[in-house]
């Protein structure tokens, strides 16, 4: 029968103390407090800073969503955290909200007061100013006093329309090792094509003495209407460790992450118009720096044979509107040609800076006796030189021969168009003869016979005749009887186990504790001990419990896996504390007296 008692209070704040944070522990003597404060009163336009809402003493019934805010966007972030304090004995606890604020416009602004009820009186806070500035474009988004932020960083603002331009999403998550992932950005934009890599490479950086972990996706872009743009900001979902954990920093299995979405600075980008001096007939979008080269195949062929040709293009530029290079056949009539196809491997692409490569197929057919295969022309714009250029391709000597097929597999009897006779009756310059009806060749045909067959009887298998099944009776009698009495004897040890095995109650696992050698020992016997009790206590006990308690023994629970079963067995040779073992045994002790 479980009972309260008031002594457990004092037990198993100071055991979680010692432990790990509880969740609902009320302080005795401190006054009640609420606090609102900012990471960072200064934050450039589009960026982020968190306000933090600090309750002291209590927990408030509720939170507002969003906090209207002139110039200013304060949005609720998911998750809290709770921390508690013991200082000289007074106990002190103490919740920590969150709200993202975003900056809209420059000024000076504030958060305003929010006011919040705890055990039914409100609480408020006080303003809490804040100023939004408008920062360099040259200016990295780096700032050492946030936790975590993104940051959008791109080499070039001003670009020509089709020109592409490649840009960084760095992430920051203060001290080493602290991202485990990074999701797929998210960054839209109405007059731009944005495309993100789909991979990122973590790191380890210092910004101001301070260590941050780094997690990079590059990306690019580009505008084909001319104006000025706002990019951004992107947004990207981060695995990042938990702080708020009591496990947040332990290696291994028990390791704490919680996902949050960051937003990263804004970038302007001016997206300047093509110039139309100079500009070739033949130009079809490219812009870049590129080279090409071409191979042929066959050269050697009869009028009207295909010949496949591959185009290599090369170099710094954009691949997503990059055209087949120009047929410049002086005769059309000499050739027939069909649409370029083109290759890009995302492994090869180009961001705009790096070099490049796309390879176009393309089929074209000689309709007389030609030569060589007529150069191919690609017209571009270098925006580096901010000029207009073209690269040619090289003739290709080849050997077209006639093509007399058509007069070779004529049939007997048929005259080829233009051979002079006529045909009065259609007008047209062939006559044409009646068709001999072939004769009949069973070369490739099977006859089918018209009588019944003779079927040889099939041989008579091994497994058909009684002496083979006679054969099988005796081993298979002697497998099944071995097999029996191995199951009978594994039964009937197991059962000699069971009954010569006998549960420990929660007083003999108790007394176990203190007769523990090493800390591994001591905290298994914790773990039988714990066992012991909710075996004897009954389903629902723990939650019939006091609520400092049941934390108590939540977080000895823990602890004691950790250390039995996880990275926390490395340190089993350890002596045991004397202060560790004195608080575990009072939760215990306290334990057994919900037992009485």
């Amino acid at each position: 029968m479980l009972r309260p008692h008031n002594a457990l209070i004092a037990v198993s704040l100071s055991a979680l103390a010692f432990l790990a944070p509880a969740e609902h522990v009320a302080a005795q003597s401190a006054p009640t407090q609420v606090e609102g404060v900012v990471i960072s009163g200064r934050i450039p336009v589009g960026e982020q800073t968190a306000y933090v809402l600090r309750v002291i003493n209590g927990r408030p019934e509720g939170l507002p969503q969003s906090i209207p805010a002139e110039g200013l966007e304060v949005v609720l972030s998911e998750g809290h955290n709770h921390k508690q304090t013991n200082i000289n004995g007074v106990f002190q606890s103490e919740y920590q909200y969150y709200y993202q604020v975003t900056g809209k416009q420059a000024g000076d602004f504030e958060v305003p007061s929010v006011t919040v009820r705890i055990d039914g009186k409100d609480y408020t806070t006080l303003p809490v100013p804040v100023t939004v500035y408008q920062r360099d474009p040259n200016d990295p988004a780096l700032d050492a006093s946030r936790p975590y932020f993104a940051n959008l960083t791109t080499p070039k603002r001003e670009v020509y329309a089709g020109q592409m331009v490649p840009f960084d999403l760095d992430v920051y998550v203060r001290g080493g090792r602290s991202i485990n992932d990074m999701g797929p950005p998210m960054m839209r934009h109405e007059s731009l094509v944005i495309d993100f890599d789909r991979n990122y490479q973590l790191d380890i950086v210092e910004l101001d003495g301070i260590q941050f972990t780094t997690a990079q996706r590059p990306g690019f872009l580009f505008g084909l209407t001319p104006g000025s743009y706002t990019v951004g900001p992107a947004e990207v979902m981060v695995a990042m460790i938990d702080e708020s954990s009591a496990f947040g920093r332990m290696p291994g299995f028990f390791q704490s992450f919680v996902t949050r979405t960051l937003k990263s600075n804004p970038m302007e980008i001016v997206v300047k118009p093509l110039p139309l001096e100079g500009r070739p007939p033949e130009f079809a979008g490219a812009v870049g720096q590129f080279e090409v080269g071409v191979t042929a195949s066959p050269k050697q062929l009869t009028v009207g044979d295909p010949i496949s040709l591959e185009f290599t293009v090369t170099g710094p530029g954009n691949y997503e509107t990059l055209q087949a290079p120009a047929f410049l056949a002086e005769n059309a009539s000499d050739w027939r040609s069909y649409d370029a196809r083109k290759i890009v491997d995302p492994a090869e692409a180009s961001d705009g800076l790096k070099s490049g490569k796309a390879t176009f197929t393309q089929i074209v057919m000689p309709q007389s006796e030609v030569s060589q295969i007529p150069p191919f022309e690609l017209v571009f714009f270098n925006p580096e030189t901010a000029s207009y250029e073209s690269r040619r391709t090289d003739p290709i000597s080849i050997t077209v021969a006639p093509d007399t097929r058509l007069a070779t597999a004529a049939p007997g009897g048929v005259a080829i168009p233009g051979a002079g006779t006529q045909d009065a009756s259609r007008g047209s310059a062939f006559a044409s003869a009646a068709a001999k009806t072939p004769d009949a060749e069973f070369n490739d045909i099977v006859h089918s016979p018209t009588v019944n067959p003779r079927w040889r009887p099939a041989p008579a298998t091994v497994t058909s005749r009684p002496a083979f099944w006679i054969g099988q009776i005796i081993p298979s009698l002697a497998f099944f009887a071995l097999l029996g009495l191995g199951v009978a004897r594994r039964v009937r040890r197991q059962k000699r186990e069971a009954t010569g095995r006998k549960e420990l109650s929660f007083r003999q696992a108790r007394a176990q504790v203190e007769t523990a050698s090493n800390r591994i020992g001591f905290y298994r016997a914790i773990l039988q001990a714990l066992d012991s009790w909710s075996r004897e206590a009954g389903s629902g006990a723990e939650k019939a419990l006091p609520e400092s308690l049941a934390a108590a023994h939540t977080a000895l629970s823990s602890r004691s896996q950790w250390l039995v079963y996880g990275s926390g067995a490395e340190d089993s040779a350890r002596p045991i504390d004397a202060n560790e073992k004195a608080e575990c045994a009072r939760i215990l002790d306290a334990l057994g007296e919900q037992l009485d």
